[in-house]
């Protein structure tokens, strides 16, 4: 127990430190962490002007955001952790703690971004009327659901990326392509129902449709799709985690 308490502080340390030196010079500081969904919402409502994206009969701007928050939180989280690896190769090559703190201390700053960004989407509900109410109780099991799944990901490309580079790059771009994988931008009733079966494989897809359903329906999360999306993110993190720990033997010395 004592051992668990001390990884949490180093952890917790970890995560203090990269959120000071983030914004330590920064006019607008901590203000940085609610610009990329607030700037997407944008850019995809000035594209709803041009193109008909269905909004399952609620305000764009709204149905927008509450896809965004969880989808920047998921991508800045695996984003920070592929690169913790090599962003602490000084402390790594001094220290021998269990490199996961790395990649979970990342996690950790994405998630007060997504703090942030949460205090704004509270604003856009109450100012849009959202019916708010016990479907409320589902969103720290989504929200420990993104950060499991981030976590895994996160990890996956940490450990690759210390012996190649690319692998993060190559992340970051597929991040990207992803997010059009994902019902961000649209709702998940929008995809053919040809592709839906496939489209339900991506975790994501249950973890977006469930902050829609808490968050605008105020009605549980499909029980299904969340159900599909828990069971493959166990299975990739079930998959990640011992590549993670074997490649871990070799980090000092890579690096």
């Amino acid at each position: 127990m004592a051992k668990f308490f001390s990884l949490l502080h180093i952890t917790m340390a970890l995560a203090y430190r990269d959120i000071v030196s983030r914004y330590r010079r920064s006019l607008l500081g901590p203000l940085w962490a609610i610009m990329q969904p607030l700037l997407l919402m944008a850019v995809f409502t000035l594209l709803r002007t041009v193109v008909d994206i269905p909004s399952d009969g609620v305000p764009y701007i709204i149905f927008s955001y509450v896809g965004l928050v969880p989808w920047t939180f998921f991508t800045s989280a695996v984003n920070r952790a592929g690169s913790s690896i090599l962003a602490n190769s000084t402390l790594i090559k001094k220290s021998p703690v269990a490199r996961e703190i790395f990649p979970l201390a990342a996690l950790m700053t994405a998630l007060f971004d997504f703090c942030m960004s949460g205090i704004i989407l509270a604003g856009m509900l109450v100012y849009f009327h959202m019916p708010l109410g016990t479907a409320l109780v589902w969103m720290p099991v989504l929200v420990l659901l993104t950060a499991v799944l981030a976590f895994g990901v996160g990890m996956l490309v940490a450990a690759l990326g210390c012996f190649r580079q690319d692998v993060i790059f190559a992340a970051s771009f597929g991040l990207q392509l992803w997010l059009y994988a994902s019902p961000v931008i649209y709702p998940l009733s929008a995809v053919p129902r040809q592709w839906q079966f496939a489209y339900r494989l991506n975790p994501m897809a249950g973890i977006i449709d469930g902050f829609r359903n808490v968050l605008i329906k105020n009605t549980p999360p499909d029980g299904v799709l969340l159900i599909l999306s828990c069971a493959i993110t166990i299975g990739f993190l079930a998959l990640s985690w011992p590549i993670f720990r074997r490649c871990a033997h070799y980090f000092a010395d890579v690096l």
